[in-house]
């Protein structure tokens, strides 16, 4: 991993990293502002204003989104080689409003797969949502479960932001 998607890494799980919209808009901001400077036309200055104030409130929300959401595994049945384990992630949302396109990103040991990564479109207020998927053993052994990310770029789509839990 080049420096470039560790500090992307990095900000996405500490902050938000923009998407590729987010960094088109950032562009066209800095873009907008600077020929405003150049020209003096206040049009241009709206536009630069208008569009950090959004990139503003973008880069709030996605952090806001992940706060009340909390997820707990439910113990695994022990099973043999060949055999599927079933996984069930339940995700709470404590907040007051549904929550809505996130991802679920299941750490699994890797010796069993790659990361799982589940959409999943809307968690209703004050309610429970449960993920169930199953995995084939192909190896004995006992594994253990790190964590799950959680990931959204709701509602704008502008900027990232990734929680681990």
């Amino acid at each position: 991993m080049n420096i470039g998607h560790k500090i992307a890494d990095w900000l996405e799980t500490r902050a938000v990293t923009p998407a590729y919209a987010g960094g088109l808009l950032i562009g066209l901001t800095v873009f907008f502002f600077g020929s405003a400077t150049n020209t003096m036309a206040g049009w241009l200055y709206v536009l630069s204003g208008v569009s950090l104030a959004l990139l503003g409130i973008a880069a709030v929300l996605p952090a806001r989104s992940l706060e009340s959401l909390e997820v707990r595994r439910r113990p695994i049945e022990p099973v043999s080689v060949g055999d599927q384990i079933t996984i069930e992630l339940e995700i709470e949302n404590r907040a007051r409003q549904p929550k809505t396109l996130l991802q679920v990103i299941d750490i699994l040991p890797f010796v069993l797969s790659k990361p799982i990564v589940r959409p999943i479109e809307v968690i209703a207020p004050a309610s429970i949502y449960r993920d169930i998927y199953y995995l084939e053993v192909k190896q004995r052994g006992i594994y253990r479960w790190q964590e799950v990310h959680l990931r959204t770029a709701a509602p704008l789509g502008l900027f990232w932001c990734r929680r681990s839990q």
